[in-house]
């Protein structure tokens, strides 16, 4: 004997995944970890769920007793929990931003998620006559995802960069020379052969 086919509408079918703590929206949240709905006398929702017991997708009892034993706790059937997660679309594609937000313990920052080799600022020199240049250090360098560098105990003279702009008396300046520097950078990339490779140092 062949099921009858069933017929709910989008507000019946969101009342199953409410009581069944679907939210297909959420990427993580397309699992069942509960099964209720308390509904009170009046309530809007009464005529849907009704609707939904009438067709054996909910079932009805009295509700816990430290509950108002004047609402109605309803709660989907097995058959009515397979109904609904049949109706769930598929689930929403995570963008680059929300899978770091998952992961965003593990990282420094969004960059280092994506894997940006991201320029830093170097500093040197004492209090009030500080000089800064800005760098990128090889992908295989320690120090290319820390966040700043405002210290000498926070970089090494003698590590590899592969791009690095001039020192300077401000940050801006130091960005300016990085710029360059980084320009020239590209150019010897696309044309080895009529370029030069910059060799920088501390």
């Amino acid at each position: 004997m062949e099921k009858a086919m069933i017929e709910a509408t989008e507000q019946q079918i969101g009342l199953l995944w409410h009581a069944l703590g679907l939210r297909p929206e959420c990427s993580d949240s397309r699992t069942v970890y509960r099964n209720r709905f308390l509904a009170g006398p009046g309530h809007d929702d009464v005529p849907d769920l009704e609707a939904l017991v009438s067709q054996g997708l909910m079932s009805s009892r009295k509700p816990p007793a430290f509950c108002d034993q004047s609402e109605v706790l309803y709660f989907a059937t097995e058959r009515g929990e397979q109904f609904a997660i049949e109706q769930m679309p598929p689930p929403p594609k995570l963008s680059n931003f929300d899978a770091y937000l998952r992961a965003s313990d593990c990282y420094e920052h969004f960059a280092q998620f994506l894997d940006i080799n991201v320029p830093l600022y170097q500093q040197r020199g004492e209090w009030r006559n500080h000089e800064y240049r800005m760098v990128r250090y090889t992908r295989t360098s320690p120090y290319r995802h820390y966040d700043r560098h405002y210290s000498l105990t926070n970089w090494s003279p003698h590590e590899k960069l592969e791009v690095a702009g001039d020192w300077a008396p401000t940050m801006k300046a130091a960005k300016a020379s990085y710029k360059a520097a980084l320009k020239l950078h590209r150019a010897h990339q696309k044309h080895p052969a009529n370029g030069f490779e910059r060799t920088y140092s501390a």
